[in-house]
């Protein structure tokens, strides 16, 4: 499992290791069962708080991403294909909205955005 944080980003630290966790587990990268490293070792490593790493596990918890096992640590849940397949489309449709919303507040044409599309893809 590969984290980094970048402490100059406006996204809180805790958010940014959610976000790669989450984008991790959702890609097939980091399978159920398989255990994170404790929370003390991802602080140090990290340079960061442990209530931050914490606040990440926990909310990683919550949605459903990682399980907890008292005195085992934190593991990747098991999550169906289905749900894998859904929860990513639904990540990539918030994300197309916005990046909609803001062509369009630029005064971006449809043929210009779905062009940059076909460049960047």
């Amino acid at each position: 499992m590969r984290l980094s944080v970048n402490p100059n980003d406006k996204t809180p630290i805790y958010r940014q290791l959610y976000e790669q966790i989450a984008s991790q587990v959702l890609s097939g990268a980091l399978q159920p069962g398989k255990a994170l490293p404790p929370i003390r070792a991802v602080s140090r490593e990290l340079g960061v708080s442990m209530i931050t790493v914490r606040s990440a596990w926990d909310e990683l918890i919550r949605d459903g991403y990682l399980v907890s096992r008292t005195g085992s640590g934190c593991f990747v849940a098991p999550i169906s294909q289905t749900s894998r397949d859904s929860i990513r489309l639904q990540k990539l449709t918030s994300a197309v909205d916005a990046l909609v919303a803001d062509a369009k507040s630029l005064g971006v044409t449809k043929d210009q955005l779905c062009e940059l599309l076909r460049e960047r893809f």
